[in-house]
């Protein structure tokens, strides 16, 4: 891997947990009030398109960056219905 490669893999993990500290918080509290369901709607329709052309152009790294950060919008879609 390169120095640009490792700074694509650094910068898409950060995406793909960028979520994780909001699903901790609407854990810990029980609430979602705040979080617009429109915009997880966004997000995670956006990752879906972005997870299927991961796949199409083959790239293992982008696959499951892709994967990770869809996987955490969709549970955070999730907890938004649950806790609403």
């Amino acid at each position: 891997m390169n120095g640009y490669q490792w700074i694509g893999l650094i910068g898409g993990l950060m995406v793909a947990f960028g979520f994780v500290p909001q699903i901790i918080k609407v854990l810990r509290t029980r609430s979602t009030h705040d979080l617009s369901l429109c915009m997880l709607l966004i997000i995670f329709i956006g990752g879906l398109f972005y997870t299927t052309y991961a796949f199409l152009a083959g790239d293992p790294v982008f696959i499951i960056i892709n994967l990770l950060a869809t996987g955490n919008t969709l549970l955070l879609l999730i907890l938004k219905l649950i806790y609403r």
